[in-house]
């Protein structure tokens, strides 16, 4: 039951009896209450004779820590700043709460909120979009970079322009320092990755492994059995070992996946594009930003140029690149690597063709290596992030063609990528 009403009938009636020349002791002996209560609301009555002895708020009339509607208007504002883009350094970036005060930190504004309290204000203005994040029960063996340039990433991500036109944008990431190659194309075949891939291996450098998802732009097709394709070839070709993720498990590919969530929200959704030239001509101002300014969480604090200062990159050179014939690629020796899950009658479809690893191993993920040189491929499984890499079986991979020799200016010592990869 609400006691409320009564509380404040007390209150009335001790007024009341005060009015009319009760003793203070008296009315607190007849209502059970403290001389301390009568004399609280003795003085209410007095300041406010047309109260109704409702309680009042305890909380503070002025809290210290508290944003201004002014401070928060600010906020606001360096949101809608930093939206519009109104100068080159600010065109392209992050626009949530650590961008915000980033800004505010370098304009030496004081007091400086804390990312917290801004992501509170653009919370409560509607201007935050929520993320989430999936799962799976099976261990995946995850390739770590244990180097700059042992593994790099690329995908493809899909936009439309204005009036209806697309645009293939080709991304790669290298793992350990999170610098990124970005190149804009017509279409997404064969011809435009292997200019992406060129481009990428001449900035960045050539890695040990270079990791796909399944499209069929890198794979070689999504019918003919034992096809590899021009980008495999390519990969082969300059001695970079090819490492394919799970189909449908864009989540295996997450750091690119990451890139291109970062790329949207940062790049792509701050203006509206007409043509594949007007990509191209802003994609600079943002690898601006990205590698000088942008501190991805994964490096603590660094930017991807800062992670990358006294690295000397094996670079695909000027002198090297007219080593690749222009048509189609030869068959050269060299590993592919491709992570699959064991479906339910215990086998991994591998370029196209089915492979029988046992049912013991099913709903496990293994790792199919393809020795080219030797037209082998064998299968490995690893318990875990401790667990060294077993050997499960090895069976006859015939190609039907030649296999050539690398070239000798191509060649590398690759002894860390056979430790963490045998095979």
């Amino acid at each position: 039951m609400d006691t409320q009403p009564s509380e404040q009938a007390l209150r009335g009636e001790a007024v009341r009896r005060r009015l009319q020349g009760e003793r203070v002791c008296d009315i607190c002996q007849a209502l059970h209450r403290s001389p301390r209560w009568l004399n609280k609301w003795w003085r209410e009555f007095q300041r406010h004779p047309d109260t109704d002895f409702t309680d009042h708020s305890r909380a503070p009339l002025r809290s210290p820590r508290r944003l201004t509607p002014e401070v928060e208007q600010v906020i606001v504002a360096t949101r809608q700043a930093l939206e519009a883009g109104a100068t080159p350094a600010t065109r392209y970036g992050l626009l949530g709460a650590p961008a915000i005060r980033g800004q505010w930190q370098r304009l030496q504004v004081e007091p400086l909120p804390s990312a917290a309290t801004i992501q509170r204000v653009l919370a409560h203005r509607g201007l935050t979009h929520p993320v989430g994040a999936g799962h799976d029960a099976a261990y995946y063996p995850w390739p770590v970079a244990w180097e700059i340039n042992a593994i790099q990433a690329t995908d493809i991500i899909t936009k439309h322009l204005r009036g209806g036109g697309v645009i293939q944008n080709f991304h790669t990431i290298d793992l350990a320092s999170h610098a990124v190659c970005l190149t804009e194309h017509a279409d997404k075949s064969g011809a435009s990755a292997r200019a992406h891939l060129l481009r990428a291996w001449a900035e960045l450098g050539r890695p040990f492994l270079q990791q796909f998802d399944n499209e069929s732009t890198f794979g070689g097709g999504p019918v003919r059995p034992r096809v590899l394709g021009q980008v495999v070839r390519l990969c082969l070709f300059c001695q970079v070992e090819p490492l394919f993720i799970p189909v449908y498990e864009a989540k295996r590919n997450y750091q690119i996946e990451t890139f291109h969530s970062l790329w949207v929200a940062a790049f792509w959704s701050r203006q509206e594009f007409a043509s594949l030239p007007q990509v191209r001509c802003e994609v600079p101002l943002f690898l601006r930003w990205y590698r000088t300014a942008y501190r991805p969480p994964a490096l603590e604090g660094r930017t991807p140029a800062q992670m990358r200062q006294g690295f000397v990159p094996l670079r695909l050179t000027r002198y090297l690149t007219p080593r690749i014939p222009a048509g189609r690629l030869p068959l050269t020796a060299g590993r592919i690597h491709v992570v699959r899950k064991v479906d339910g009658q215990g086998r991994v479809m591998l370029f196209n063709e089915p492979w029988l690893v046992g049912k013991r191993w099913m709903g496990e993920y293994v790792r199919a290596t393809i020795n080219t040189a030797q037209e082998r491929v064998s299968f490995w499984y690893q318990a875990d992030a401790q667990g060294d890499w077993r050997c499960l079986k090895a069976l006859r991979f015939r190609l039907g063609e030649t296999v050539h020799r690398a070239l000798p200016v191509f060649r590398r010592q690759s002894e860390r990528c056979l430790e963490r990869f045998p095979g």
